[in-house]
């Protein structure tokens, strides 16, 4: 009897491995703009004041929800690695936007509400720290992109595409 020690270790031929996560790239590296559009968004959201985040709200957009959403889809591993794996942010900035990361996964839950974005130190300290990263990135613009955003009317008319994306 043959024991094949790899199988039996959960290791597999390199080959097969680098084929599959070579075709794993090519698939995320054809969404890196919308990958890279979410991150600077999620950002830029975390940049804002409460008139201006009040401004972006809208029939199927919440500003409070999307401050949330949009930071985690962002730093989702494999989102998050394929922006740097293009060079769409310098690798130098990976560990700086996971520090901004888990400034924003701290935040306490009962801050999460209007009437303490603009007075409440650790969103102020946030928002500081969310214009100086952008500043670094060379964003210039605190405009929310919304290049990938598809919005309907009431009857579900499409009143604007947006590009396509995952």
């Amino acid at each position: 009897m043959k024991i094949n020690l790899k199988s039996i270790f959960g290791i597999k031929p390199t080959s097969t491995d680098k084929s599959t996560v070579d075709k794993e790239h090519i698939e995320y590296d054809k969404q890196v703009d919308f990958y890279y559009t979410n991150l600077i968004n999620s950002i830029i959201l975390f940049s804002l004041t409460s008139k201006e985040l009040e401004k972006l709200a809208g029939p199927v957009f919440n500003p409070m929800t999307e401050l949330e959403a949009e930071i985690d889809y962002a730093f989702t591993p494999v989102c998050f690695d394929t922006i740097f794996r293009n060079g769409l942010i310098d690798n130098s900035f990976k560990a700086e936007l996971l520090v901004f990361k888990k400034l924003t996964d701290d935040i306490p839950t009962e801050i999460w509400d209007w009437e303490f974005i603009d007075n409440h130190e650790i969103w102020v300290t946030t928002r500081l720290k969310a214009n100086a990263l952008l500043d670094k990135l060379g964003v210039t613009s605190r405009t929310y992109n919304d290049d990938y955003t598809t919005i309907y009317d009431n009857e579900g008319n499409i009143i604007k595409k947006g590009k396509n994306c995952p």
